[in-house]
């Protein structure tokens, strides 16, 4: 279950590459200043949807869908939308019932990001360090047991990086 808990959060991200309601941020939605940017912004968010309490909430991860589609390019929003929502679902699902303990989390870490090529209105940007961390808890908190893995693998970044694409000025994260 466990390497099908990770398969499922990274499904998404293939595509492209503390309360209910996520905390505002610019860029989601309307695009980041570069594309470095996007991808560390969505980054973020998916970070913090991760660990979002009220993830277990049908409403909560819709919110979270939403926010997180909103770094994809206009046209791919609504596909990505879906994906996203699944992908959470499945997170959601999985950590209700973790293999090991009584809670888990995942979270990735990287220590920044960085151009590889752009071409006009696209480019592809690498995930420099990147890292997911699985943990599990007992009930009192306790770790039980933490995994870590390349995040490049998982992403499948064979292409060395992942696409954005420049839409009236912003940056936003491509399916390709």
């Amino acid at each position: 279950m466990t390497h099908r808990l990770i398969l499922a959060l990274f499904a998404v991200l293939l595509l492209a590459a503390c309360s209910a309601v996520p905390p505002p941020q610019e860029l989601a939605g309307a695009g980041g200043p570069s594309p470095q940017a996007i991808v560390e912004s969505f980054l973020e968010d998916l970070n913090r949807a991760l660990a979002d309490p009220n993830l277990a909430k049908p409403e909560t991860r819709q919110v979270w869908a939403e926010r997180l589609a909103g770094h994809f390019a206009p046209s791919e929003r609504a596909d990505q939308r879906a994906a996203l929502a699944v992908m959470l679902d499945g997170f959601a699902t999985s950590i209700a019932n973790p293999i090991s303990g009584s809670k888990a989390s995942l979270q990735i870490a990287y220590s920044g990001t960085e151009l590889i090529e752009q071409q006009d209105e696209r480019a592809l940007v690498r995930v420099v360090d990147g890292v997911f961390t699985l943990r599990f808890f007992d009930d009192q908190g306790e770790m039980l047991r933490e995994r870590t893995g390349g995040l490049t693998g998982v992403l499948g970044q064979a292409n060395g990086g992942l696409p954005t694409l420049q839409v009236a000025g912003s940056w936003f994260m491509t399916e390709g």
